[in-house]
């Protein structure tokens, strides 16, 4: 199961991420967290702390993780040749939650046998004036679409804040992205707006609404008038959790006044999983589209050929 948070930033994605990864742990789940958002919050929310040299998007680490991606896969003509939506293919290794997995054990940090952290990375000084954020992405998106399907552990994604999913493919890469929104219109209208290009993308079933800092009634109403939508889960204004976080501590389903919100986001998702054909269909589509781009054919020619042919 492949979950991500994500909404206007300081909306309480991460909080609410760190949340759910706890209460999955606590529930004797095999957890995967990944923190991809820039401000990187998610590691230290879970205790970790996040090395520039541990970052998923370091250059060794991205030719370490594709090289064993890669495995003997001849639709790839190299590890130089992957691109952010290159597809499992025959003789690929597909990644599992296993603590043996390779790309665990050498890139995540353990929590405890059965959950760990990874994180994508943050600009460089050597990123300015010519980073992209988006190109630090693409290996979460290789990594996303070589899990294991038949592994019955949870990945959960704290995302880059807005929508800025829908510049890659990683808004079709889970099977519940969970947009965090306030009753305030800075923080509606980015839900509203998230699930608008859900629509367009094909994905809208996938994107549900959360609602954080509700006060009473009328900013749950508020909500789901500005939405057209109810949300699943709503947290009101949370004092513990409050004094929790100004004391250093990580944020603890226990500091909650009521941590029924987090099942209820598991029961969501596990009542929703994006069939395997339909999400090989999406990521197929944008796969073409990325392989037409000028920019792509100059780097890597035609990666057409990564794709298998279609079953009917």
């Amino acid at each position: 199961m492949k979950i991500a948070f994500t909404g206007k930033g300081g909306s309480g994605k991460s909080t609410l991420a760190a949340l759910f990864v706890q209460h999955l742990r606590a529930a004797g789940h095999r957890v995967l967290a990944v923190d991809a958002d820039v401000n990187v919050h998610l590691a230290p929310l879970l205790g970790v702390t996040a090395r520039t040299e541990d970052a998923l998007s370091h250059p060794d680490n991205v030719r370490s993780v594709r090289t064993h991606l890669l495995g003997a896969n001849t639709r790839i003509a190299g590890v130089d040749h992957f691109v952010a939506t290159t597809p499992p293919g025959p003789g690929s290794r597909l990644v599992t939650l296993d603590a043996a997995d390779p790309v665990l054990a050498r890139h995540a940090t353990p929590l405890d046998d059965r959950s760990h952290v990874l994180h994508v990375g943050t600009y460089e000084p050597g990123d300015i004036g010519s980073g992209c954020y988006h190109g630090h992405l693409a290996i979460l998106e290789n990594l996303l679409s070589h899990l294991d399907p038949a592994d019955d552990g949870w990945v959960v994604c704290d995302m880059v804040a807005g929508t800025d999913a829908f510049a890659n493919s990683l808004h079709a890469q889970f099977d519940m992205i969970v947009v965090v929104a306030e009753p305030t219109p800075e923080s509606v209208s980015v839900a509203r707006r998230y699930r608008e290009l859900a629509a367009a993308a094909g994905v809208a079933d996938a994107v549900v609404v959360a609602g954080n800092k509700v006060a009473d009634d009328l900013d749950r109403q508020y909500l789901e008038r500005e939405l057209g939508v109810a949300p699943i889960a709503v947290l009101g204004m949370q004092a513990g959790l409050r004094r929790a976080r100004q004391a250093g501590s990580p944020p603890r389903p226990q500091d909650l006044d009521d941590a029924a919100l987090l099942a209820e986001i598991a029961r969501h998702a596990e009542s929703r999983p994006i069939s395997a054909g339909r999400r090989e269909d999406l990521m197929r589509t944008l796969h073409l589209r990325v392989a037409g781009k000028g920019w792509v054919r100059a780097a890597h020619g035609d990666v057409t050929g990564q794709l298998g042919p279609v079953t009917v």
